[in-house]
């Protein structure tokens, strides 16, 4: 199974260096910059189902490898305190057919309690809690709080991020008023109250699929559309989010509480995202995880890219530009040729 997971690493993912080349990789901006590790099981999602057990394997193995300790406890520990609120982020929005799939949340979850993390001050959260049920979290809320922005009272009234862009409001949207019947704009957009005041560091683990706005639902997209109110101005065309995602996600009360991200490439969304489409989905058994944002993003587009190929798709690349404007603002590397992907191999039996 090893050689199996192994082989269809080196052919699926063509960013791939050895896991040796690691220690001759330039320090960037942000600590790992341009360093992605891999961890690949095509039985981790076989028949389109998630065996908990291979996942549990592969996130513990990520998270050790990422922050070079030896064990699961110091791994997480050096990532967060015991007296932390730690935030979750998950994406629900292809529900049920591409979000964050349970098993990696409960993974991470389980991981942040070896850590002396209690399970009250761990959060689960994202955008909209009918997509949050949809993607089957009901049994992780009876331990852990599993909440979303609309489910805590939405957006935060002091906590605004501006850009030189406008936005038409619309239902949902802070500042919008149903009786007022003209259209109504701002260049303003709130932070939801989950991230402004319910957490102090950040877990993200994106669902990787295609973005019809901004070309990739990941790392970026995640963490700034899916916690801000009037987003949509943020990744219209013709720029798609460029810099706009850059520059949201630099702000310290986004990317600045995000210590670690996951990808979860167990079964990909290559076209019609991020609403679910399970047409474009292939079980590809595999977790990503990086401190570099961009660099994490960038090895998404990669694949989907492939993928896309494989089927017909444009190249998600023009609408991605957002990346390079990540890497000029410090947030991590973006060229392919200065990515290294390091492959995972997790040890150890699997309990049954």
């Amino acid at each position: 199974m090893v050689k199996l997971a192994l082989l269809l690493f080196f052919v699926l993912a063509p960013l791939l260096v050895r896991a040796a080349d690691a220690e001759t990789a330039a320090p960037g901006p942000p600590q790992g910059a341009g360093l992605v590790w891999a961890a690949v099981d095509p039985a981790a999602i076989a028949d389109g189902r998630v065996r908990p057990r291979l996942v549990q394997r592969m996130v513990d193995a990520l998270v050790m490898r990422v922050t070079g300790q030896p064990d699961v406890a110091s791994a997480w520990r050096s990532l967060v305190k015991p007296d932390d609120r730690v935030g979750i982020k998950i994406s629900t929005a292809g529900a049920p057919v591409s979000s964050t799939r349970p098993a990696v949340v409960q993974a991470v979850a389980l991981g942040l309690e070896s850590a002396g993390v209690s399970p009250d001050r761990i959060v689960i959260w994202d955008r909209e809690w009918a997509n949050v049920l949809r993607a089957d979290y009901a049994a992780l809320g009876r331990r852990y709080r599993v909440t979303s922005a609309d489910g805590t009272g939405g957006y935060d009234g002091q906590q605004i991020l501006t850009a030189s862009v406008m936005g038409r409001l619309i239902h949902g949207d802070r500042d919008f008023d149903p009786n007022n019947q003209a259209e109504q704009v701002s260049s303003k957009s709130h932070l939801t109250k989950v991230l402004t005041g319910g957490v102090d560091k950040v877990i993200h683990l994106p669902a990787l699929a295609d973005h019809f706005a901004c070309g990739l639902s990941g790392a970026f997209s995640g963490m700034v559309l899916d916690n801000l109110d009037n987003w949509r101005r943020l990744v219209r065309a013709p720029h798609f989010g460029d810099p706009y995602l850059a520059e949201a996600y630099s702000d310290s009360r986004i990317g600045g509480k995000v210590v670690l991200t996951i990808l979860d490439a167990l079964r990909p969304q290559y076209a019609g995202g991020p609403f679910p489409g399970a047409q474009y989905t292939v079980n590809h058994g595999a977790l990503f995880a990086s401190r570099d944002p961009v660099a994490i993003d960038a090895t998404g587009v990669a694949l989907l890219d492939g993928f896309r190929a494989d089927a017909g798709f444009p190249s998600l690349v023009p609408q991605t530009g957002w990346l390079q404007s990540g890497e000029v603002v410090g947030l991590g590397v973006a060229s392919p040729q200065k990515i290294q992907v390091i492959p995972v191999v997790p040890s150890g039996p699997v309990v049954p």
